[in-house]
């Protein structure tokens, strides 16, 4: 969905109960200590390593938000949101897809530092792609266990996501209705630095119940917490298929290779 469609069609009337939704989760936030409400603003640009001239040139500009409210031994409430503008190609702006959720990552302690927490999500589909297929929503449930070690922290999350669409199909696609994932990473802090190393995997089913690949996306991030509020990062990232459905394994993760790898710089405001 184009930003000059939404301003100009307004808000589709079948997205008006997931601000309904959103109104009753952040309502008792304007009676609440101002110290529970946090969030962020950040903006990136993203390229490879091609040049502009060459048809493999990625170049992106990302901007996204986050607003939580915290209440209750740590349950927090938040709603993420962001867009998109593309300069290569099918040049335009887009919007990402919207999400209303609830998590708490100290749910279960394990061992002296470790924790299993749970996250529930829904979807509003405010992306061009979620409108094309038809997207009512979407329903993604986790688990994440995280520790920490000294200046260390690491993370496992289990992840299951459940598509609602209106058809089955989307012109001659089969539309997925299942999705398995993890997210895992590692995390070093010193000083106002950190260093994080993550990795996303995960595959999916569609309405058939036809498999798809394994496909990952890694990401090597150094972050500098320039003041309290402000931030900014720079990173490198990459993606591919590492578990052929038919024909097994068909690579190897690498998250380093030029031909195929992106790199952001990232600045942010949290508050």
């Amino acid at each position: 969905m184009e930003i000059k469609n939404i301003i100009r069609n307004g808000i589709p009337k079948e997205h008006i109960f997931y601000f309904f939704v959103a109104n009753i989760l952040f309502a008792n936030s304007s009676h609440a200590d101002i110290n529970n409400i946090g969030g962020y603003l950040s903006l990136t640009y993203t390229s490879n390593y091609f040049d502009t001239d060459d048809h493999r040139s990625i170049r992106n500009l990302n901007w996204s938000g986050n607003l939580n409210y915290t209440f209750n031994n740590n349950h927090t409430f938040y709603l993420d949101s962001g867009g998109y503008r593309v300069y290569e190609d099918e040049t335009d702006t887009y919007l990402t897809d919207t999400v209303i959720g609830i998590k708490n990552n100290e749910i279960f302690p394990w061992g002296e530092t470790g924790h299993i927490g749970y996250a529930a999500q829904l979807t509003l589909p405010t992306s061009e792609l979620s409108e094309k297929d038809e997207l009512y929503t979407a329903l993604r449930l986790s688990m994440p266990i995280t520790n920490k070690w000294d200046n260390f922290n690491y993370f496992f999350t289990p992840r299951v996501k459940k598509n609602f669409h209106k058809y089955k199909t989307a012109g001659e696609k089969n539309l997925t209705e299942w999705v398995a994932s993890f997210n895992t990473g590692i995390g070093y802090k010193w000083h106002d630095f950190k260093v994080n190393l993550s990795l996303l995997a995960g595959t999916g089913w569609n309405y058939h119940g036809t498999r798809y690949d394994w496909d990952y996306s890694g990401a090597l991030t150094g972050l500098w917490q320039i003041t309290p509020h402000f931030y900014t990062a720079l990173s490198t990232s990459n993606s591919g298929v590492y578990f052929d459905a038919e024909r097994g394994t068909v690579g190897d993760i690498d998250i380093f290779n030029l031909n195929t790898a992106t790199y952001s710089i990232a600045v942010g405001y949290s508050f």
